[in-house]
Formats: structure tokens, sequence, C-alpha cells
């Protein structure tokens, strides 16, 4: 995706002006160069009025000139322009910007190569940063509904099936109608708003597209002219409908509506031959699909395949978290573990092979495991399992059940394999080149991007409890080096540190970030990978905790 993405925008911006008209080459290289300029100025990209200005000329491109060739370009970078905001914002609305805008595209320019990416980018959008998985899985599965030939299709077919326990009723059993007449589903006219079809490997797919449910039923007729026809009950015409579609692809030669009395209204499909045929309703959005060809997996020959994962897949079922009633009169009731990395995302790689992933995670659940057995504190862990999440989905979560304290666990890493010992970091700007190193590493980014963070750190720390994190950071480095000089030689105490870490970004309670030692070092690598010593970092980390909420709790009596 990354890769063809950087592939359209070099052709994009070498895109020369003679492919349009006088008047739309120089609006469009207008709009162009201003994407050009925001996207070369990190120091630009720190303004809101920017972003707008770009976003605002690709838009009055699409609506000047909704004909043009580019035009499906245009509201493609301005859905990247709006996703772009919306990274240095934080601001939801932004996001949801982008997604009104590749869904703009996906419905005005269907038969765009870009369509499928747009609904792709909504997809991780809702996904990822929108903490909405039910409109990820619908955003996923209109990929695979309306750009059936789309390159984006595998991977949205990979979506759905993680996403399945998502998926709406009408996804997890898709009814088709056998040729006859389905039940009302719904009173009113509908609108029947467009008439689409495409090709693929299988056959032929035509979509009517709908706004609400609609009664129809469906025959096929043989002879010297084939055809199969779609009477839509209770069903008005969009105003911009036509009266015909040509296909001419192997299975189909053309696609006609006529309105007929009575609010119903009749489409014919000109066959050849005579192909199978499944015609069957799916909703959000409502469209009757009719597929022709090889009989196809979402069709009356088989439940569609993303249905079936629902119903046969072994996946683990996605978590959900439980809050339970804090008890006694402590401060600190509920607490987040945040296991580092995971799934795609492996961490740092230490000589002989070991993941930063793993050793987080094993280190995370004997920190819960401690925790739930020397406390009453409540524990949730950000993972319990090798998954990816998002850097800002952990905080996010942390936010979402209410926690007290936040701590990522991780394991260091250097260039210089001599280098050794355990720090703590918390939020705020990198005081040293070193910390700078470990913050651009932990984000996956450039130390010039960690740079560039740290210019915007003032907005984006408004709701931060640093001095908070900052105390809980001494606490728990004090603790951790303690813990483990009982139990091993050669243990340097690298102390506290703060910098720009993106997953203690957003953190409404104190957060920390703990690198237990560096997996880049042979000994310490090799110590963290037994599990005593995985067992003394996690003891360290929930003698913190206790100490802290001690301090706390004496705090509030006082």
């Amino acid at each position: 995706m990354k890769a063809k993405y950087l592939l359209f925008l070099l052709l994009f911006l070498l895109l020369p002006a003679s492919v349009a008209s006088a008047g739309e080459a120089q609006d469009f290289t207008r709009a162009k160069d201003a994407w050009r300029q925001l996207s070369d100025s990190s120091a630009r990209q720190l303004y809101r009025h920017n972003w707008e200005k770009v976003i605002g000329g690709f838009v009055a491109f699409a609506d000047r000139y909704p004909a043009s060739s580019l035009a499906d370009d245009a509201l493609f970078m301005a859905g990247k322009a709006s996703c772009g905001l919306y990274r240095i914002s934080r601001i939801r609305k932004d996001a949801t910007d982008a997604i009104s805008l590749f869904d703009r595209l996906a419905r005005t320019y269907p038969g765009s190569n870009l369509a499928d990416d747009g609904l792709y980018q909504s997809g991780e959008l809702f996904e990822s940063e929108l903490a909405s998985p039910q409109d990820a899985y619908r955003s996923y599965r209109r990929i695979l509904d309306e750009t059936p030939g789309g390159d984006m299709g595998p991977a949205a077919r990979q979506k759905l099936i993680a996403l399945a326990a998502y998926a709406p009723p009408s996804a997890k059993a898709p009814a088709p109608a056998a040729a006859g007449t389905t039940p009302p589903r719904a009173q009113g006219p509908s609108l029947l708003g467009a008439v689409r079809g495409s090709t693929r490997a299988g056959g032929t797919r035509v979509v009517l597209e709908l706004d609400r449910p609609a009664e129809f039923s469906w025959n096929r007729l043989g002879g010297k002219e084939p055809r199969l026809y779609v009477d839509l009950k209770n069903v008005r015409p969009a105003a911009s409908l036509p009266s015909s579609l040509a296909l001419d692809s192997r299975e189909v030669l053309r696609v006609r509506t006529g309105i007929q009395e009575g609010e119903r209204i009749r489409v014919v499909v000109d066959l050849k031959g005579a192909p199978d045929a499944s015609v069957f309703s799916l909703a959000d959005p409502e469209r009757i699909i009719i597929d022709l060809g090889k009989a196809p997996a979402s069709s009356a020959a088989g439940p569609d395949p993303i249905a079936g994962m629902i119903e046969k897949s072994a996946q683990k079922k996605v978590p959900r978290v439980q809050i339970k009633q804090a008890g006694g009169d402590g401060l600190i009731r509920r607490v987040v573990i945040d296991a580092g990395h995971g799934g795609k995302d492996p961490g740092a790689v230490g000589k002989g092979g070991t993941y930063e992933k793993e050793v987080a995670l094993a280190i995370a659940r004997q920190t819960a495991a401690l925790l739930r057995r020397q406390t009453d504190i409540e524990v949730i862990l950000t993972r319990d399992d090798d998954i990816y999440l998002p850097l800002s989905d952990r905080t996010a979560l942390a936010n979402q059940v209410e926690a007290d304290l936040f701590v990522s666990i991780h394991a260091n890493a250097s260039e210089n394999r001599d280098v050794y010992g355990v720090e703590t970091f918390y939020l705020n700007f990198a005081k040293n080149d070193q910390a700078a190193g470990v913050a651009a590493r932990e984000n996956n980014i450039s130390l010039k991007e960690v740079g560039d963070l740290e210019l915007i750190l003032f907005d984006l720390m408004a709701n931060a409890k640093i001095n908070e994190s900052s105390r809980l950071a001494g606490v728990m480095q004090k603790s951790l080096v303690k813990e483990l000089e009982t139990g091993y030689t050669k243990i340097r105490d690298l102390g506290v540190k703060q910098g720009p870490f993106y997953v203690l970004l957003g953190a409404t309670m104190p957060s920390v970030l703990v690198e237990a030692a560096f997996i880049s070092n042979a000994r310490e690598e090799a110590r963290l990978k037994s599990e005593k010593y995985q067992q003394r970092v996690a003891q360290g980390v929930v003698s913190a905790i206790r100490e802290y909420a001690r301090t706390q709790q004496l705090a509030g009596a006082r």
C-alpha cells in the first residue's frame, strides 16, 4: 500500500498539464504546488491553515471540474491531506473529514483505480484511529463489493477476516433471493441512485445502489436474446440515473433501466449466453448485487467467504474489557500495563535473535500477575498476545477505562553493543541526543522527525500529567535498580530521562516507559530471555506502583 501510494504521488507530482484544458491545468497545478510546498516543509506542517489551504484547493478543483480526468486524483489527495492534518492535530473531525472525502471519491468515481485505495484508507482510520471496528469492516467490505477488480482486494479480505467479529448481521448471512419475491423490508419509496457494473476473473457484477431497503424480485429468460431482469417495488429513480449502461463483458452486453407504473423499476441485464446467475441484497450501504459468470463466493451457491470465516474461524475473540468496581480507600485503583511493540512490529532484535516484543509481553504478563496477587489494584493489559497495536491505541485504552497509571514495558537497544543498563522515561522534550535516539527507535521515526514532533508537543501535552509522571518515573527507576541488584551484578542505573514518545502521548494519567535492559548487549539479551530476570523486572515495577500508591494515599490523607 505504501509503495503504491509513493508511486502514485511521484506520478501525481510529475503529471503534465497537457492532460487537461488550460483552465483545469492551471487550477490543478496550483493545488499540486501547494501540496508540494507543504510536503517539503516540516515547519509549514505545524500550522493548520497550511493544511486547510491544500485540502481546500483539491476539493475546489473537484467541485469545479467534476468531469475532469483529474477529479478523482484531487479527491484522493484531499483525503490524504486530511489524514496528514489529523496526524498532527489528533482532532477527530479531521479524520472523519478524510473519510468523507474518500467516500465521495468511491461513490462519485467508482471506476477510478484510486477508489479502492480511498476505501482502504477509510478502513484504517476507523480501525486504528477512531476505534470503530464495525465501520472499518464496512469500509473494507465495500472494496470487495464495489471495486472487485481493485488491487486492494486481497488486503481488504485479510482485514475482513481479522474483523470478522464486527461484521453486521447482513454480512454474516447475506440472503440470496430465489427467482421470486423477497419479503418487504421497508415502507415508503426507496431511491435507486446508481447502477454500476464491473468485470473480474470470475465474471461480471452489477450493483444497484439504494438509499434504503427495497422489495424486489428477479427472473431470467432464455431464447435468442437471453436476459435477466430485476423488478424493484416502491422505488423511484434518481434524476441522474442513466437509462442504459454498456458493459460488453464476457457475460453481459448492457444493462437497461425502465420505469413502470406505481413506483416500480425494472432493471434488465442483456446477457451473452447462459452464465450462472445470483441476485442478493447487502446492507450498509443498501444495494442489490447481480453476479453473473462462475458461481461467485457471495452467491446463492454458497455463503460469503468472510461470512464463512465468521462462522468457522478458530481465531481468538477480541477481548472485551470489563470494568469492576474499585474497592478500598487507595487512590490508585486501576493500572494499564502495556507490552511494547507486537505483531508485525518486532521492536529491537538482539544478536541472538531475541525479539523485544516477546520479552516485553513476558514481563507485562508477570507484572500483571504479581500486581493482582500482591494488591487489590485492577490490572489491564493492552495486549496479552502477539498482536499489533498502533501506539495511539494504547493510551486511548487507558483513557477509555479511566486508568490511574499507565506503564509501557520495553527493551532498549544501541549500535554500541557494550552499552547496558536500566532507564525510565516520561513524556517531555528530549534533553539529550541519547534520549532523542531512544524516542526515535520506539516511535519508529527518524531523529529529524523527533525534532519536528517536539515542536508540536505544547499542543499535544495539554492534558498530560507531566509532574506526576516525573515522580512516578523516579520511583519506578529506583525500584527497578534496587530489585535487580539483589539478584544480579553489573546493573547500571541510567536514571530517569524524558522524551517525546508517541506511546505516551494523550495519556490523561501519570505514564512512564520502562527500558528494562539493552537487548543489543549480549549479557543483557541473555538476561531478558530468562524467566528469573523477567520476574525481577516485574517485581520492580509492582513495588514502584505500590510505593507510588502509598505516597498518593498519604498525600490525600493530608
